[in-house]
């Protein structure tokens, strides 16, 4: 068998043990037998699809035909397929009816749990999650549609009759996005809509994919949180700046958009220049101080002031507008240093209190005349703590 791909592309060989439920083939019509049209996929066991899967009638056999594996019964050596896009009316015939066939559904009234709808006159049943890949809680807008739905459960005998919107548009869904997979290209540029948004990003619907849209590709300012410049619902202009085709995943940026400002920020913020800008935020280290949108410079807090400052607080709030001088730029790092005190005059040191200069030749008088305490002015020759004898 060979998978669907371009028509350019080269088929690719799928083994009959890798084929499974689900698997998109491209096969020729072999040949037909009552209503049962077998098809060569290439492989041991052939294929075969219902006449009533082909809306125009029986194809020409050797005519290439594009469908999806419904069920691999290694018992009979039969692979059951159905027809990619295929849609057959009923006719209201209850055995014309199975599951995996497409058909037009009108939707005659809202009822418990979802729609009522007619197939052909069969009255049928579409489960509210069948109506859509997402939820949708107003179901009234759908009445009197007519839609594409793929039979989920058939019982002649019960006239029950289960169809989906939901299989159909997952169908078509990833058939789109094979086709995008395909052309997908580094730096494309798309317009999308805001999904949903998380703490680190936000995804990006982009018509059948989605991609990834992190916080750190939105702007070249720093962004809090996504939610701060982006809502649910919102139209965006994106580029495509990495693909994994084994994980499915495609990541997105919108600053690249938009020229970086730290290309030049080193010839329009020399060292030694003023600038003003606002404090954003304050961290006990310094202020970060935004210059323009997308550069921020930081105020150490030993260039706040020439005295020392045990708290930035002291000194500065945020949403405060500074002036402050430029003292290095690393463009690499996307750093610029700022300086407050640079900008203010150095205090004089202050002026240590002068001692009374004694005059030349003066000599020191005592002036208390009586004896000093402790006996030394004791003539008696007792020694310093009188005489000993006194103590025997």
């Amino acid at each position: 068998a060979t998978a669907a791909t371009s028509d350019d592309a080269a088929p690719v060989k799928i083994s009959e043990g890798e084929v499974s439920e689900g698997d998109r083939l491209k096969g020729k019509v072999e040949s037909i037998h009552g209503d049962d049209v077998f098809i060569n996929l290439g492989l041991r066991s052939s294929g075969v699809v219902s006449v009533r899967q082909f809306p125009k009638g029986p194809p020409e056999i050797g005519s290439e035909v594009n469908v999806k594996v419904a069920k691999v019964d290694a018992n009979e050596g039969l692979i059951q397929l159905t027809l990619s896009g295929g849609r057959q009316k009923v006719g209201g015939d209850w055995s014309a009816v199975e599951v995996g066939q497409l058909v037009d559904a009108m939707v005659t009234k809202t009822v418990k749990g979802g729609l009522e709808v007619s197939v052909s006159n069969l009255r049928g049943f579409m489960p509210a999650g069948q109506v859509d890949i997402g939820f949708i809680s107003d179901l009234e807008p759908f009445v009197g549609q007519k839609i594409s739905a793929v039979v989920l459960e058939v019982n002649p005998k019960k006239r029950n009759l289960v169809v989906s919107r939901r299989q159909y548009l997952q169908t078509q869904r990833e058939e789109e996005q094979e086709k995008v997979w395909e052309t997908l290209s580094l730096g494309q540029q798309y317009t999308g809509k805001v999904k949903t948004i998380k703490n680190y990003g936000a995804f990006i619907d982009l018509g059948s994919i989605d991609g990834f849209l992190h916080v750190g590709e939105i702007s070249w300012m720093r962004i809090n949180h996504p939610a701060d410049v982006l809502k649910e619902g919102q139209e965006v202009e994106v580029q495509i700046i990495s693909i994994d085709p084994d994980k499915k995943r495609i990541g997105l940026g919108m600053k690249q958009l938009v020229q970086n400002p730290w290309t030049t920020a080193e010839n329009r913020y020399e060292k030694g220049k003023t600038v003003t800008g606002k404090v954003t935020r304050i961290a006990d280290f310094g202020a970060f101080v935004e210059l323009e949108q997308g550069v921020e410079g930081l105020i150490h807090i030993s260039e706040l002031d020439h005295r020392r400052v045990n708290k930035v607080n002291d000194v500065l709030k945020e949403g405060q507008q500074v002036e402050a001088q430029v003292l290095e730029v690393d463009q690499k790092k996307h750093r610029i240093s700022l300086s407050l005190k640079a900008l203010i005059a150095k205090p004089e040191p202050a002026a240590k209190a002068e001692e009374p200069e004694e005059e030349p030749g003066q000599s020191y008088v005592r002036k208390r005349k009586e004896p000093l305490q402790g006996g030394t002015g004791n003539t008696g020759g007792g020694g310093l703590f009188g005489n000993p004898k006194d103590f025997t």
